[in-house]
């Protein structure tokens, strides 16, 4: 966070990790002349009691890989806090200071991280001279989020550290993926580095889409996995998940399936079948209506929206990671942004309608916000378990390849009740059973059986459940 007034803003940062304390364990804070840490939060507090700085980088460590470090990293006159990873070749936070270590400016050096780095990150450079930057991969696969006030410039993971600063809302931003922020006493700039640029479509066949398909996507499962030893996947046995399981495999890494739901509910029994069929393990854990309305709080909390649609959607992704973390397997590969690449909602039935060019434009304009619809909130509530959530669909080079493809690829008619079809065929090509690429969609809120659980809740206090959930978001943001 920057000051606005010259003021002294450790305590504000003191506060902030305070509030994300639940990211991490080991704590450090950067100034503009010093690094302190890595300790835990009570530890540096007294540590920092004396300091006075009006600009300062903090940064919650929370280590997946054995080379993981503790940050934020000092090299020269920066000092570097880097949350994620690069994929191609494997880079971490101290394998990032050394690319900025190669340039004398950290705007420069910051550029070349979103431009060139390909992987899945935000990241924060503090200059000996008072400036900030900071930035996020093209596809906004790590949060990072903007507050402005009349004292701060204030970046974090998660809105509730800025509300803590006293920033409304409607003061906070979802930093563009692919853009860069500078920002210094006087001044905030965000500009444009690297974004997903609409492709022209292409005229290509449908065995050559299919093989290209499968090679781009199993290149994203792979580079995401190098280093990763124990890696799950939330499993319904629907098209996505299935998929990327199978792709892991054929990536050299055993993923454990993690499927969940009520009791009863037709995500467990469906799961369960198709684990045995493509012969993987599989963890499937039952849940009741009392452990929804438990849950409900905390993913309110995690995901900081006063939407219904999206609790019903995360509490059983809050599950997954929760059973994922208990069973030590730190990596989880999601299935999220497959329906935004091919049209796999059944509202896209009705662009198509219009035209296959209004389906297109759709399709674009809902991945370049993915990031804030899917993204950050899985993002969230994975963070609170400790796992870090890995996104195979959500690849620069796939979603450049899957927007290039015509409509009448992904969608076959007016009424289509499949829809994605080429991710069908490919689920075909690999080998799949049938009931996978043959079964509709199942939205993971119906399918576990939780959307009809907190209508029963919400009823039962003469609730609606949308009104239910404003309750609880109002009780917990005052």
């Amino acid at each position: 966070m920057v000051s606005r007034r010259g003021e002294n803003v450790i305590p504000e940062a003191i506060k902030v990790l305070g509030v994300l304390r639940h990211r991490g364990a080991v704590y450090g804070v950067s100034t503009d002349s010093a690094t302190f840490g890595f300790e835990d939060l009570e530890s540096l507090t007294t540590l920092l009691r004396d300091t006075k700085s009006s600009i300062a980088l903090g940064y919650i460590f929370n280590p997946i890989l054995l080379g993981d470090a503790p940050q934020p990293i000092e090299w020269g006159e920066f000092r570097i806090a880097f949350d994620g990873r690069g994929f191609r070749p494997p880079l971490g936070a101290s394998a990032i200071s050394n690319i900025v270590g190669r340039f004398s400016s950290a705007k420069d050096a910051a550029e070349s991280i979103i431009r060139d780095v390909d992987g899945s990150f935000a990241f924060v450079i503090l200059e000996d001279s008072g400036r900030m930057f900071a930035g996020r991969d093209p596809m906004g696969a790590k949060p990072l989020y903007l507050g402005v006030s009349e004292r701060l410039y204030a970046l974090a993971s998660e809105r509730k550290a800025l509300w803590a600063l006293g920033i409304g809302d409607e003061c906070i931003r979802s930093l563009p993926p692919g853009s860069l922020v500078e920002i210094s006493e006087s001044s905030l700039i965000i500009r444009p580095v690297k974004t997903l640029e609409k492709p022209k479509i292409r005229l290509i066949g449908g065995v050559e889409a299919v093989q290209e398909l499968h090679r781009i996507l199993l290149e994203s499962v792979r580079k995401r996995t190098v280093g990763l030893e124990a890696v799950s996947v939330p499993f319904s046995g629907g098209l996505d998940s299935t998929v990327i399981a199978a792709l892991a495999v054929e990536a050299g890494v055993r993923p454990l399936l993690i499927s969940v739901g009520l009791e009863g509910s037709e995500d467990l029994e469906h799961a369960e079948k198709v684990a045995g069929e493509i012969g993987l393990p599989i963890k499937a854990k039952a849940y009741t209506i009392e452990d929804v309305e438990e849950t409900l709080p905390k993913v309110i909390w995690l995901i900081e929206e006063d939407n219904a649609l999206k609790a019903s959607i995360y509490i059983p992704l809050f599950w997954a990671a929760e059973t994922s973390s208990g069973m030590g397997f730190r990596a989880m590969l999601s299935g999220q942004g497959s329906d935004e690449l091919f049209a796999g909602y059944h509202k896209y039935l009705k662009d198509y309608c219009r035209s296959e060019k209004d389906l297109e434009q759709t399709l674009y304009n809902d991945v370049l916000r993915l990031h804030e619809a899917s993204l950050e909130p899985e993002e969230k509530v994975c963070s609170f378990h400790s796992v870090e959530v890995i996104f195979p669909y959500v690849d620069y080079d796939l979603a450049s390849l899957a927007l290039s493809l015509p409509a009448s690829m992904k969608i076959a008619s007016a009424d289509d009740p499949l829809r994605k079809r080429i991710l069908r065929h490919l689920a075909r090509h690999m080998g799949l059973p049938q009931e996978v690429y043959l079964r509709p969609k199942k939205a993971i809120q119906y399918g576990s059986g939780v959307s009809k659980a907190l209508n029963r809740i919400a009823r039962r206090k003469g609730l609606k459940m949308h009104e239910l959930v404003s309750q609880i978001f109002r009780g917990l943001v005052v």
